[in-house]
């Protein structure tokens, strides 16, 4: 047998390292030229053009870190979750250690209700970046939602000393202070929010609650009136405005209130049922009924406007539909339901 044939393969022509080098740096820069490009539109709002642009500049180079990270971002803005889940993790995977891609995917997680795997992305975003003071506050907003107030405390305490202005990180720390009934301490942390940020209607709001609950009703009235004032759309200010005016005996005012956070939102329940307790107060049984009968249409399963619907129909000598009233109440869960069953209704 003859001398093997040497393969056409190994006569070819090597290239050399800079021509390699070159071809590199060519497609380096056509990828940095199409994710330049897509951060421009990014940054203008073009969101579906900029998307474009990333996915071409990944098709150029598809270990590509930032142009993942970036698409992941703009598909979050179009509420593309599961997509900018999908590219958070591609980012990942080329760069465990990015806290950004950790937190954007913990926030994409979030909006899809996986908060379970958000708390593991907001954990690994502080174990690489302690300094992050939006993955606290984040994370302290999940564990106020499973109602672990003192570790949304802990969290939203650490956003705070990371980030000294963050009025929503005091609000919130204040409204964790509240459910353990710390309401001093919520006081102060609403009071806090509101001096970093006068305008933050959520504060003052939430400053007249905890007024409110402790029994400083004329205070809880000045700020509800301030959040109107900065909002004069916000109708939850309205209806617990007209909830300390009703606890200090100015039913008028309350009715007024009640009205005004009706005319905002026509379909809010919880106005209607204070307002026709409000109506209660002023004899005017036949706008109980009326605003109770509103708001149990909204709200087949309020109970409270089942109570109150029973009180005026007895005012008005309508025992039988009264009782009904009542047993329903009861029926809901509405403990004082029952005393006036008893007291009024023949078994």
């Amino acid at each position: 047998m003859g001398q093997d044939t040497i393969p056409d393969t190994l006569n070819t022509p090597l290239e050399s390292v800079d021509t390699v080098h070159a071809e590199f740096e060519q497609i380096n820069q056509e990828a940095e030229k199409l994710y330049n490009r897509g951060i421009s539109k990014f940054q203008k709002g073009a969101f579906e053009s900029a998307l474009n642009d990333f996915a071409e500049a990944l098709k150029v180079k598809p270990d590509f870190e930032k142009a993942f990270f970036n698409r992941g971002s703009v598909r979050y803005e179009l509420k593309d979750y599961s997509g900018a889940v999908e590219d958070f993790s591609s980012a990942l995977r080329l760069n465990s250690q990015s806290a950004a891609s950790h937190f954007l995917r913990g926030r994409a997680y979030y909006a899809m209700d996986k908060n379970e795997d958000a708390l593991i992305d907001y954990n690994g975003a502080i174990s690489i970046d302690p300094n992050h003071a939006k993955a606290f506050y984040y994370r302290g907003g999940i564990k106020f939602e499973l109602e672990d107030y003192k570790g949304a405390i802990g969290d939203f305490s650490s956003a705070i000393q990371r980030d000294p202005n963050n009025a929503v990180a005091y609000n919130d720390r204040g409204s964790a202070n509240k459910m353990l009934d710390k309401d001093e301490m919520a006081k102060r942390d609403y009071e806090k929010a509101i001096t970093i940020d006068p305008k933050f209607v959520i504060g003052y709001n939430n400053l007249g609650s905890i007024k409110m609950k402790l029994g400083d009703n004329k205070g809880a009235v000045l700020e509800y009136s301030l959040a109107i004032k900065i909002d004069p759309e916000y109708y939850l200010a309205y209806n617990n405005r007209g909830r300390a005016k009703y606890d200090m005996g100015d039913y008028m005012g309350a009715v007024g209130d009640f009205s005004e956070a009706i005319k905002i939102n026509t379909e809010y329940a919880y106005a209607y049922n204070n307002r026709a307790a409000a109506k209660c107060k002023l004899e005017d049984y036949k706008g109980v009924i009326s605003d109770c009968t509103i708001a149990i249409q909204l709200n087949p399963d309020y109970g409270y406007a089942y109570l109150n619907r029973g009180i005026a129909k007895e005012m008005r000598r309508e025992q039988d539909d009264a009782c009904a009233d009542w047993n329903k109440a009861a029926e809901l869960g509405v403990g004082n339901a029952k005393t006036y069953i008893q007291q009024s209704c023949s078994n």
